[in-house]
């Protein structure tokens, strides 16, 4: 004789092979990704077969195995209270936040069309069982705010570094000390801007170590048009080499002054035989710094998503090997929805489809961002659009691609173009000036929008020689 709580298990077992949809494919928070990870639960099979488990067996304890309707019709519960108290106590955490992790769940599979984990009530009879879905009367539980001075303490409460330098004073010093961590910024431009040059400055500078001003983390570049193999590893190994250089100059200077202000002071001769090498941390070399940059090719719009969406757990995964992630790179974020875009631009329903995806990519590396402690830096190209103020008709103007659902979803903008677009009369392309770039703040909700400029040199991105900055201002005059 099959019990009722044996009936529903057997079913649930049934539908967990059908439906058994690893986790990672899902549109899930990086911190629920990690949440469950953790504790082994991999599958929406895993969860549909605890909430089940327990709530047969609640059940079966409460039936009389002599009643002689026992094996009519009976209704059970199944992935209600019963379930998602279990599945907190596996999680070790409330049953609130159980209960958002199980709605979370099946807000992604039926984003995608599938089933959710857990129904309301399942039906168990002669012939097998059938399942009833019903969640509309499941509340989700409410978030629970923070206060701002909360916020606030937690931010200062940090003694590491919170931005990444560039290495351009004025660029730095326009976003408040750096690119911002725990945030998503996106660089648009002009093919050959400094798009690239500029991200790769970045997953560089992110290895400087800690005592020297750095979040000395590593960083992880999503490559979506090859920009970052073959010439792309020679140019980084050049920016390691003129970092650690830079480095050790600057140890040797402190180094230097120090010995000065001794002498100075009537210290005598100074006996520190202290070298600059010494100063420097010893796993702080061009090697060391490149094995800190993971660079995953992906090749069309599905292998991109996919790859983005399983970062949770190789950012994890290097947490625990003491090495977590400081910066993560897409390179860029627009091409492949481009591509894809342009083979069925006349399927209203794709534009659709890719509006949707992008808003919840979006979503997605805001909370990759928060919960891993990184700078997200999305690339993006610049697009046509149709000018409404120009005096001209069918004028158009230069914007970011991606359209207007992503422009709102990025923390901060920044716009990077060439110096001579921006000066009428002034450098042309092939003079010295001509080789400036400028960078834009056009959105961002901490800092006030400005330009700074700075220029792209054999060592990286640096700022420009004092004679360069006069030279500018009197261009501009």
């Amino acid at each position: 004789m099959t019990t009722a709580a044996e009936a529903v298990i057997n079913t649930t077992q049934s539908q967990q092979n059908v439906l058994s949809i690893p986790l990672l494919s899902l549109p899930l928070r990086p911190s629920t990704l990690t949440a469950l990870l953790r504790r082994g639960f991999a599958t929406t099979g895993d969860i549909m077969l605890l909430s089940v488990e327990q709530s047969a067996m609640a059940s079966s304890e409460q039936r009389d195995p002599n009643d002689q309707n026992y094996n009519n019709a009976d209704t059970i519960k199944i992935g209600s209270n019963a379930g998602i108290d279990n599945l907190a106590e596996e999680l070790g955490c409330s049953a609130s936040q159980s209960a958002e992790y199980m709605h979370e769940i099946n807000d992604a599979l039926n984003s995608v069309g599938l089933p959710p984990v857990t129904a309301e009530t399942a039906t168990v009879g002669r012939t097998g069982g059938t399942t009833k879905k019903n969640n509309e009367n499941v509340k989700r539980p409410n978030n629970i705010p923070a206060t701002a001075a909360s916020l606030l303490r937690n931010c200062n409460s940090s003694s590491s570094a919170r931005q990444i330098v560039s290495f351009s004073q004025p660029l730095d010093v326009l976003l408040g000390g750096g690119f911002a961590l725990s945030e998503l910024t996106e660089i648009a431009g002009l093919p050959g801007s400094g798009k690239t040059q500029l991200a790769m400055q970045l997953c560089v500078d992110a290895r400087l170590p800690g005592k020297y001003g750095g979040v000395e983390g590593c960083a992880v570049v999503i490559d979506a048009e090859g920009n970052w193999a073959g010439a792309g590893v020679d140019r980084l190994w050049s920016l390691a080499g003129a970092l650690v250089d830079h480095v050790k100059g600057s140890a040797l200077r402190k180094m230097e002054a120090k010995k000065a202000k001794e002498m100075a002071n009537g210290g005598g001769m100074n006996t520190d035989t202290t070298t600059p090498e010494e100063l420097v941390p010893s796993w702080f070399t061009p090697e060391s710094i490149l094995d800190g940059i993971h660079i995953f090719r992906v090749h069309d719009e599905s292998e991109q998503t996919c790859t983005l969406y399983n970062l949770p757990q190789f950012l994890q995964e290097q947490e625990e090997k003491g090495k977590p992630v400081k910066i993560v790179v897409i390179d860029s974020l627009a091409f492949h929805y481009r591509v894809a875009s342009s083979i069925n631009s006349n399927n209203k329903g794709n534009f659709l489809s890719t509006t949707t995806s992008l808003t919840r990519m979006a979503a997605f590396l805001q909370e990759l961002a928060s919960e891993f402690d990184l700078a997200v830096l999305a690339l993006n190209h610049l697009t046509n659009k149709i000018d409404k103020d120009s005096t001209v008709a069918g004028g158009m103007k230069l914007v970011p691609a991606l359209g207007e659902s992503w422009a709102h979803s990025v923390t901060s903008r920044l716009m990077v173009d060439f110096y001579h677009r921006h000066v009428p009369n002034g450098a042309s392309h092939g003079s010295v000036m001509g080789e400036v770039r400028t960078c834009s703040l056009i959105k961002s909700p901490h800092k006030p929008n400005g330009t700074a400029l700075f220029m792209i040199t054999d060592k990286g991105i640096r700022g420009l020689p004092p004679q360069y900055v006069q030279q500018a201002e009197e261009t501009k005059r």
